[in-house]
């Protein structure tokens, strides 16, 4: 078994007041609530100093406490600001270096050369098609736009390979009762050639999760969608593992099905050695009691288990577990870490922390 070590950085500033010294305020998280589906990325040209760039999210500030619905939480509030976290004298330490064009969350984001792309999601006024690549210089954000995606898509898996970027299923709306298999790719050495779309996924998901090795793009878990008896959107939960080759452009499916089913894993897929790292999600067992009538009083919290998949064998072990269970969250690996940011703990509730995670 992988031995993990982990520890937990506050982004808020009712932690860096307590005595512990290693908790840092960090002002692009502004309450002490957190946020789900931000975008991160390695800062360019700082991957191995622990420099990344954290931007987004949504969160309910005007819930009240213990809401167990959409009317007790209030509106969800989607934020623009950009923040740079880095190691600091008493350790991670973040800042607003700027914004977005847009709030937004839950939307496909990458770390590269150029800078942290950011393609799709979603705000208060729906899904969203804009595609922009901020830079960090170590002194000022530049935000540019890049090329729209085709449609609009929020919840999407997503890759970069060979300096493609390519985005993978999602939804297209939010009151789209199916969800999409469309696989759109955008050459970071030809940008101007815009969107190209490949061959689809075989199965239609959202809230999955991605990443590449060894040439090939893994997409696992997440869920499909269909109209219940209402016409309202009902989940079914996935736990196989899809592969994709950019060369033949052909899907096929992979070795080994995931341990349980999930949804929001952290995302893009960090790997670490031959391994990609599964960490937390939503394994969706209180929402299928729901669905009988059979759902407890309190809600379990999303999943804390942190598996590793090792796509040459199909081979899955479980590697340890997170402090809390989080879902829509992202990771980054950078300094020899995994870095993961944020997201939902249970429906409608955030957590602030960086749970910092060192394979050994």
């Amino acid at each position: 078994m992988c031995r993990l070590i982990f520890s937990m950085i506050s982004l808020t500033a009712a932690l860096a007041a307590s005595a512990d010294p290693a908790p840092i305020a960090a002002p692009s998280i502004q309450d002490p609530i957190g946020r789900a589906g931000m975008a991160a990325a390695v800062c360019s040209g700082n991957s191995e100093q622990g420099a990344f760039l954290i931007a987004g999210g949504a969160n309910f500030p005007n819930a009240k406490p213990g809401a167990k619905s959409a009317e007790e939480r209030g509106e969800k509030v989607y934020y623009a600001e950009v923040a740079l976290v880095e190691p600091g004298e008493k350790g991670l330490q973040a800042r607003v270096v700027g914004g977005l064009p847009k709030a937004l969350a839950y939307a496909a984001f990458a770390s590269t050369a150029q800078g942290m792309l950011i393609a799709g999601g979603c705000n208060e006024n729906g899904h969203l098609k804009e595609v922009t690549r901020s830079r960090w210089d170590g002194k000022q954000l530049a935000t540019e736009a890049l090329p729209e995606l085709p449609r609009t898509v929020a919840n999407a898996a997503f890759a970069l390979i060979d300096n493609k970027f390519y985005i993978i299923g999602g939804q297209e709306k939010p009151d789209s009762v199916t969800c999409l298999s469309s696989c759109y790719v955008l050459d970071l050495d030809d940008i101007d050639a815009g969107w190209k779309e490949v061959a689809p996924l075989p199965g239609a998901r959202m809230l999955a999760a991605a990443g590449a090795m060894d040439g090939m793009i893994y997409v696992m878990g997440g869920c499909s969608l269909h109209a219940d008896a209402k016409g309202q959107a009902e989940r079914t939960y996935l736990n196989d593992v899809w592969c994709y080759d950019p060369v033949s452009n052909t899907w096929a499916k992979a070795p080994g099905e995931m341990p349980e089913s999930l949804v929001g894993m952290a995302n893009p897929l960090p790997v670490v050695g031959r391994k990609f790292y599964v960490i937390g999600g939503d394994p969706g067992n209180y929402y299928r009691a729901s669905l009988r009538g059979q759902a407890p009083e309190q809600h379990p919290g999303q999943s804390r288990a942190i598996y590793t998949y090792t796509p040459a064998t199909g081979a899955w072990e479980k590697a340890g577990e997170l402090p809390e269970g989080v879902a829509t969250f992202p990771a980054v690996v950078s300094g020899g870490c995994i870095f993961t940011v944020s997201g939902e703990i249970f429906p409608g509730v955030r957590t602030p922390r960086i749970h910092t995670i060192t394979p050994q």
